[in-house]
């Protein structure tokens, strides 16, 4: 029998219980090695894009086409864009000035169907002559396909 010490716990006398040797454990299993990763490798920083339900519809339908995710799609048009910045920036100037000739045509629009106006009252006023209510409903059809086309355009742009 171990003798008194006074002391609760371990007797000194071994490492184990009851002062006997330290049980065997079994041999650690090594942890697999860590893949390094390089630079390029490395996870990426993500990028919150806001689209409209039309356009993520538009977006996803030509990701599918390539056979390609959402994100790597837009990843892939946004580098591509990136790397052609020079012919991007003339598209989007030439579409800009297409907007604005569109905007200035639907303004002479406006002012040519205001001057239509003006004849139809002056001839109204002694009769009605022909002709003048179709040139007025083609002035307002017109006018609204110019301003459904700048729409479309400024929506793009």
């Amino acid at each position: 029998m171990a003798h008194d010490t006074g002391r609760q716990g371990a007797t000194g006398t071994g490492c184990g219980p009851e002062g006997g040797p330290a049980p065997r454990t079994a041999p650690s299993r090594t942890r697999p090695q860590r893949r390094t990763r390089t630079r390029q490798n490395k996870q990426r920083t993500a990028v919150s894009v806001r689209l409209s339900t039309t356009e993520r519809t538009e977006v996803k339908a030509a990701a599918d086409h390539t056979g390609a995710s959402l994100a790597k799609f837009m990843a892939q048009a946004s580098l591509a864009t990136a790397h052609d910045i020079n012919r991007v920036a003339a598209n989007l100037l030439d579409l800009r000035g297409t907007i604005r000739e569109l905007m200035a045509a639907r303004t002479d629009l406006a002012r040519i169907g205001n001057n239509i106006n003006q004849i139809a009252r002056a001839i109204n006023s002694g009769g009605d002559p022909i002709g003048t209510e179709a040139a007025l409903a083609e002035v307002r059809r017109v006018t609204a396909r110019l301003e459904a086309a700048a729409q479309t355009l400024a929506d793009r742009a």
